[in-house]
């Protein structure tokens, strides 16, 4: 049976994933809004196609909530359907402007990972059926951009690909710096995300710094393997832009 995995990430970094195994339909629809304006005395081969807007990915989810015993949420400790209908409205669905979402599609190699935003959740339930609920989301792909956005350091730079440290489950990041730091002068910290690779779940650690220009640091993620790896500059508006994954063997 497919699976789904919904992530949940607020302004102030932290996360909550929801994961269900239960998916009864999930559609990907590719849109690409186009204008026909059909010539007079033409062939409709002759209709001219103006292609004004960009593309858009929409997703659409149904899935049974129910109780099986496990905890489907990384963040509470909701089990029965109605308590997870429940946390969904609370904690869960957009609130700030900054909330955003990656949602993934079945497990390993072969998953669908999209990040963009939930924009529309419900949930029904029949007398027939009192204890199962049937829930439904649709899940817009792109970038979330809001006019609230603090104005955060962009992408860092590293001159060479990021390696193994010097001693076990270290990293080290060559020629680092950071070009824009937004509103501030200075950055406090280098923010490393990792997962292991294949997966969903980032974790991260951070290296305290003052300094944006070239440098090298090494930060130990106290894990080894395949893993895949980013790294964002921190300043006292919050975290900026990360960089593109790298999937890393760290020994």
């Amino acid at each position: 049976m497919t699976s789904f995995t919904i992530k949940h990430t607020r302004e102030d970094g932290t996360n909550d994933t929801y994961t269900s195994k239960n998916i009864g339909t999930a559609t990907i629809e590719f849109n690409t809004p186009t204008t026909p304006m059909p010539l007079p005395q033409m062939k409709d081969e002759e209709t001219i196609l103006i292609k004004v807007e960009g593309n858009t990915t929409i997703v659409n989810v149904n899935w049974t909530v129910i109780d099986d015993g496990t905890q489907p949420f990384t963040g509470s400790n909701a089990v029965t359907a109605i308590a997870q209908v429940a946390y969904f409205k609370t904690n869960f669905v957009p609130v700030d402007v900054n909330d955003s979402y990656e949602l993934t599609l079945g497990t390993g190699s072969e998953a669908v990972i999209l990040k963009g935003l939930l924009i529309k959740m419900g949930f029904t339930v029949t007398g027939r059926a009192p204890v199962t609920w049937e829930g439904r989301f649709q899940f817009v792909h792109g970038n979330v951009q809001t006019q609230y956005d603090g104005d955060k350091a962009n992408k860092p730079i590293l001159s060479t690909p990021i390696a193994n440290g010097s001693g076990s489950g270290e990293i080290t990041l060559t020629g680092i710096q950071t070009t824009y730091l937004g509103s501030e002068d200075a950055i406090t910290h280098y923010v490393v995300a990792y997962r292991t690779a294949g997966t969903t779940a980032w974790s991260t650690v951070e290296h305290a710094t003052t300094q944006s220009t070239s440098q090298n640091i090494t930060v130990d993620i106290n894990a080894t393997g395949s893993k895949d790896l980013k790294v964002a500059a921190k300043t006292t508006v919050g975290i900026g832009e990360y960089t593109t994954p790298v999937t890393v063997t760290v020994s």
